[in-house]
């Protein structure tokens, strides 16, 4: 009886045992399922703070897209301006330049034409000159004053010139005949000057010629022939080939 009752306290403490097991089996249990619930929350949360994450980098690069193409279209913006500032400078520089060099050609054409009417002036003078020198010349022989030379006042005046230069003879004087180149017997003012040029044509000539009088005598013909077929010298052409 003593050991029915040892048996018996023996399977009461393995019951006891096995319960208390199964009973903190149970309690483990419980424990795994809120672990996986807590595990399926964790990545849930993990999940959607990705999604957040991104977010803001999606929104951070668009913003960052939106400003880069404005202040890409300021900058733009800015150089278009420059270079038509720096442009319009330049064409209103390049104006000034053209208007600045037209100004001096003007000048300079200005200047050409006043230096040219000089010229013109002081040959007229010099022509003048020369023509009053040549007309006061002609007047010395001319006693009447009639503006004609005629034979008489023409051998009184060879006369007296010699009469002042005793080393020249008649030969070194042109005669009456040479002056009166149409016969009239008289000396006009264009026939002396006309005369007179000769005379200096004739004077280089023997220089080139040397002296030759066949020579001088075909030149002198054919300058007479040459002033003949031009209608005659005028008054003009006269003092241009006496000068």
């Amino acid at each position: 009886m003593k050991g029915v009752s040892i048996i018996c306290l023996l399977w009461t403490a393995l019951s006891l045992a096995s319960s208390s097991t199964a009973s903190q089996q149970g309690g483990y249990d419980d424990y795994a399922e809120e672990d996986n619930l807590y595990t399926n929350y964790a990545q849930a949360a993990a999940i959607k703070g990705q999604g957040r994450g991104r977010l803001p980098l999606v929104f951070a690069g668009v913003t960052g897209f939106v400003l880069s193409k404005f202040h890409s279209g300021r900058a733009v913006k800015k150089l278009k301006k420059k270079h038509a500032k720096e442009q319009k400078q330049l064409y209103t520089q390049y104006y000034n330049d053209v208007y600045k060099m037209q100004e001096q050609i003007n000048d300079y054409a200005y200047q050409a034409s006043q230096y040219k009417q000089l010229a013109i002036q002081v040959q007229e003078e010099a022509e003048l000159e020369s023509m009053q020198r040549d007309y006061d010349e002609f007047k010395q022989p001319d006693l009447d004053g009639d503006d004609r030379i005629s034979r008489g006042e023409f051998n009184l005046y060879v006369k007296n010139y010699l009469s002042n230069y005793p080393g020249l003879s008649e030969a070194d004087y042109p005669r009456f005949d040479d002056f009166d180149h149409d016969r009239d017997g008289s000396i006009s003012f264009q026939e002396y000057a006309q005369q007179m040029a000769l005379m200096v044509q004739q004077a280089d000539m023997e220089a080139q010629y040397g002296g030759g009088s066949q020579a001088k005598a075909q030149a002198m013909g054919s300058m007479l022939n040459e002033g003949t077929k031009k209608g005659g010298f005028n008054q003009q052409d006269l003092y241009q080939n006496y000068r």
